[in-house]
């Protein structure tokens, strides 16, 4: 029994002594390839503000000034176009009229002309753009065929632009209203060209 003991013993010390005498083993190092750089630190720039730019409105284009419609000569004369708005006394209203620089007398054309008398006078009644007239007869135009038809010749004022006139037409079958010479003689010019260049006046 004393054997087995002091063996167990002897058995004891060795495996002590073993672990006292075994050293711990060298844990290895991570081989590192290459150089190891040092890394930057990460700066943050902070964005510049942006203010929102104001929006400009575009200024208008300036309009063109509109250029004057000459109207009269440069000694005063009235320019006339091709065609005219004359006013009308008798008809009481703006008639479209042609006006024709190679005609010596203005006519007019009318309907149902009528002769008669009054206070020993001639006078006619006729009627112009539907309305119905009674003009005394300021003379009378033999026709130049020989034959014993006359037109008659009556006063009436035409305003047209700054003129203001009582003109004598010789009344003619049919429509329309021809100025001619003695309406526009010394008083106005015509431009072929143009058309209405007088403005509308009653």
């Amino acid at each position: 029994m004393r054997t087995v003991a002091a063996c167990f013993i002897a058995l004891l010390l060795v495996g002590c002594a073993q672990q006292i005498s075994r050293e711990p083993e060298p844990v290895p190092e991570p081989e590192v390839s290459g150089e190891v750089k040092p890394v930057e630190p990460v700066v943050i720039v902070p964005e510049p503000e942006v203010k929102p730019v104001p929006e400009v409105t575009p200024k208008p284009e300036p309009k063109p000034k509109p250029v004057p419609v000459v109207t009269k000569t440069k000694d005063g004369k009235l320019i006339l176009g091709a065609e005219e708005w004359v006013w009308l006394a008798p008809a009481k209203k703006h008639v479209r009229v042609k006006v024709d620089s190679g005609v010596k007398l203005s006519t007019i054309g009318v309907s149902d002309v009528q002769e008669f008398e009054r206070d020993g006078n001639d006078w006619v009644k006729f009627k112009a753009g539907g309305q119905p007239v009674e003009l005394p007869v300021e003379r009378w135009l033999k026709s130049k065929n020989g034959s014993k038809e006359r037109k008659a010749v009556v006063k009436l004022r035409a305003k047209l632009g700054e003129l203001n006139e009582l003109t004598e037409f010789a009344l003619t079958a049919g429509k329309g209203i021809v100025l001619g010479i003695n309406f526009i003689r010394d008083v106005a010019i015509v431009d072929g060209n143009r058309k209405y260049v007088q403005p509308k006046v009653k």
